[in-house]
C-alpha cells in the first residue's frame, strides 16, 4: 500500500511524497506536520532546486530545500530540511545542524551522508544508503528496497530498515534496530537493542556490544562478540535459531518455540530451552546453567569445561558430559546420559541427580573402545549410597542414590 504526505510550500504549492510502508508513512506524517508548522510560522524558508543551489535564508530562519531535479545537494549549515522528490538516484550531504528533517518519496533511491548533526531521515522506498557519524542521534528509516545503513557514530541512533534485504552497521552508541526484512546487522561497541519481532530472517554479529535481541517468527542467527548478550526467542512457530553468546559471559539466552541451538560464550551464562521443538544447548568455557525445565520437547544439553548445571525437562532429553565438573538434574522423560572420550585423561566429573528408578538409566559411550562398558562396570565404587563409575579417559560419573549399575544401563 502506498500512502502520501504533503508539505505546503511557498504560494501554497503542495509537495507530495509517497511512502511504501505504513510505519514510514506514519513517521513522515509527523515530520511533515512539523515542517508545515515551521513554514507557516516563518521559521522555515523554502528554496527550490529548480532555482539553483541552496541560498542563505534570512537571518533568524532556517532553510528548507526542495530537491526535485538535482542529483547531488550539499546542504549549508543554515538548512534543516530537504524534501527529495527527484526520481532515481539522489545524494544529500547533511548540513550538520541539529534536528535535520529529510524526507524522500517512493520514486527516489536516497543516499544520505552526515558526519555531524542529528535528525530524522524517512525514505519512501527505493534502494537507500544512509551513512551517519559523529555524536548526534539519528533516526534512520528506509523503505522496502534493499538498503545499506551505517550509523557509526557515538550517538544513540534508531534504525528501522524496511522489508528488503538490508545491511546495517552500528557504532558505539545505545542504538535500537527494528528489523522487518532479511537483514544483516553488525553491532558496534555500544549497547544495542534489536527488535526482530517482524523480521523475515536476520543475521547479527555482536562485535563488542552488549546486545539485547527480541526474536520473531523468522529465522535468526546471532553470533556474539566480546560483549554479553541477551536473547529472547518468539513464541509460536518460528524459523531456525542459532545463537552464540558473547565471550564477555553472563549471556542470558532463551530459545523461542522453534528449532534452536544455543551456545554459551563465557562465564555465568544461562541457556533455556522452551516449547515443543527439539533444541540443543551447549555450554561454553565458564560455569554455566543449561535448562530444559520450560521445554516439553526433546532437548540435548552439552556440558563444557566449567562447573555446569544441566537441568532436564518433560521431554526425552540427552545429557552430554563435558570435560569440567557438571551436575545433571534429570527430568521426567526417558533420558540418555552420553559421554564422549576425552584426550590425555582430561575426562570430567559428573554428578547425576533425580533418578527415581535405576533401571531407567541409559548411558551412551562415544569414542571409547569395545571393552569400555566392561571397564566401567568393573570400576564402580559406592560411597554414601551413590555409585561412581570410572572410564579410561579419567571421566567419573556419580549417580546419586543409586547403588549399582548393570550392563543393561549401557547402550551398545
Amino acid at each position: 500500500m502506498v500512502s502520501s504526505v504533503t508539505v505546503t510550500g511557498t504560494g501554497n504549492t503542495p509537495i507530495t511524497l509517497n511512502f511504501d510502508s505504513t510505519a514510514n508513512f506514519i513517521l513522515a506524517q509527523q515530520v511533515a506536520a512539523k515542517i508545515n508548522s515551521e513554514l507557516a510560522s516563518g521559521k522555515l524558508v523554502e528554496t527550490l532546486d529548480t532555482n539553483g543551489p541552496p541560498t542563505p535564508p534570512p537571518p533568524g530562519t532556517s532553510g528548507a530545500y526542495v530537491q526535485s531535479v538535482s542529483p547531488l545537494v550539499v546542504l549549508p549549515h543554515s538548512y534543516t530540511v530537504d524534501l527529495v522528490t527527484k526520481p532515481g538516484q539522489a545524494i544529500v550531504f547533511g548540513s550538520g545542524a541539529s534536528n535535520e528533517m529529510i524526507l524522500s518519496g517512493i520514486e527516489t533511491s536516497l543516499t544520505f551522508i552526515a558526519v555531524s548533526g542529528s535528525g530524522t531521515v524517512v525514505a519512501g522506498g527505493g534502494n537507500d544508503r544512509f551513512l551517519t557519524s559523529g555524536s548526534g542521534a539519528w533516526s534512520l528509516n528506509s523503505g522496502n528496497g534493499n538498503d545499506f545503513i551505517v550509523a557509526s557514530g557515538s550517538g544513540n541512533d534508531s534504525v528501522a530498515a524496511g522489508g528488503g534485504h538490508n545491511a546495517i552497521i552500528l557504532g558505539s552508541g545505545q542504538d535500537v534496530v527494528t528489523s522487518a526484512g532479511d537483514d544483516t546487522v553488525v553491532a558496534g561497541s555500544g549497547a544495542e537493542t534489536i527488535d526482530a519481532t517482524s523480521s523475515k530472517s536476520i543475521f547479527v554479529e555482536g562485535d563488542a556490544s552488549k546486545l539485547l535481541f527480541l526474536g520473531g517468527q523468522g529465522g535468526a542467527t546471532v553470533v556474539g562478540g566480546a560483549g554479553s548478550d541477551t536473547y529472547f526467542g518468539a513464541t509460536g512457530p518460528t524459523g531456525k535459531q542459532l545463537v552464540i553468546g558473547g565471550s564477555g559471559g553472563n549471556n542470558f539466552l532463551v530459545a523461542g518455540d522453534g528449532a534452536a541451538t544455543l551456545v554459551g560464550g563465557g562465564k555465568g551464562d544461562q541457556l533455556f530451552a522452551t516449547g515443543s521443538a527439539d533444541q540443543l544447548l551447549v555450554a561454553g568455557k565458564g560455569a554455566e546453567t543449561l535448562s530444559a525445565a520450560a521445554s516439553y520437547g526433546n532437548v540435548t544439553l552439552v556440558g563444557g569445561s566449567g562447573h555446569d548445571l544441566l537441568i532436564g525437562g518433560i521431554g526425552n532429553d540427552t545429557f552430554v558430559g563435558g570435560s569440567g565438573h557438571s551436575t545433571i538434574q534429570a527430568g521426567f522423560g526417558s533420558n540418555v546420559f552420553e559421554f564422549v572420550k576425552q584426550n590425555h585423561h582430561d575426562g570430567g566429573n559428573t554428578l547425576v541427580t533425580g533418578i527415581f528408578d535405576p533401571n531407567d538409566i541409559k548411558i551412551n559411550l562415544q569414542g571409547y573402545g569395545p571393552h569400555e562398558v566392561d571397564y566401567a562396570l568393573s570400576h564402580q565404587t559406592v560411597h554414601n549410597g551413590s555409585v561412581t563409575v570410572s572410564l579410561t579417559d579419567g571421566t567419573k560419573v556419580t549417580f546419586q542414590d543409586v547403588t549399582s549399575l548393570h550392563a543393561s544401563n549401557f547402550t551398545r
